[in-house]
């Protein structure tokens, strides 16, 4: 018997429960975070979105098309009708367009203007909006193209999984909150909050 494991069977059977239970969610934690950074995500950089005002809005890619590992070329973001201004700011390696659709909404394009986002290297894709005038939760539909591959970043989330529906979406459109115009609205995150890396293994813990 080795030391290590004299030493754990030294423990109450209750403490080594404790240990392996935790030992699992941790795991399951560290599964679940490598899996939620593989979507293409918002990020407002601690500031809040105010209905009306305007502010910057990043659209993150996290990694090329599946399967191939294929590079990142093209980028397309749709913000709907209800977004009163959208310019998409400078990157470089990379050119933007930005039109109105037939709906009134915004389409913004970036190319590569060489070899692209390589594969295992995210992008960030910032744009310059003016919020809607109506606070609530708007998607923002994402097309990643690596080439003729292409992923759709537009699934809608679903309360749960079904006959029919998986859960989480495979591909999920990122959203962003816009909070409510007011005097009283936050414009900026002046505080922080522990971060809780991982609730499951804090109960388990306990």
């Amino acid at each position: 018997m080795t030391p290590l494991m004299s030493l754990t069977n030294r423990f109450p059977r209750s403490l080594r429960r404790i240990s392996s239970v935790g030992l699992l969610a941790a795991v399951v934690c560290l599964v679940a975070a490598v899996g939620a950074s593989a979507h293409a995500t918002l990020n407002l950089y601690g500031k809040y979105a105010v209905a009306n005002k305007k502010g910057n809005l990043t659209v993150t890619i996290p990694h090329g098309c599946m399967p191939d590992d294929a590079s990142t070329t093209r980028i397309v973001v749709k913000l709907g009708g209800a977004w009163q201004a959208a310019k998409p700011r400078a990157v470089t390696g990379w050119t933007s367009v930005v039109d109105r659709t037939s709906s009134g909404g915004w389409r913004i394009t970036w190319t590569a203007t060489g070899a692209g986002l390589p594969y295992a290297t995210s992008g960030d894709f910032p744009i310059r909006v003016r919020w809607p005038k109506k606070a609530g939760i708007y998607d923002t539909p994402t097309l990643q193209y690596c080439g003729s591959q292409l992923m759709a970043w537009k699934d809608p989330f679903h309360p749960a999984a079904d006959g029919d529906i998986p859960y989480p979406a495979n591909y999920p459109v990122p959203r962003v909150k816009v909070h409510a115009s007011s005097k009283n609205s936050p414009t900026a995150v002046t505080g922080a909050t522990p971060m809780r890396i991982c609730p499951l293994a804090e109960r388990a813990a306990r």
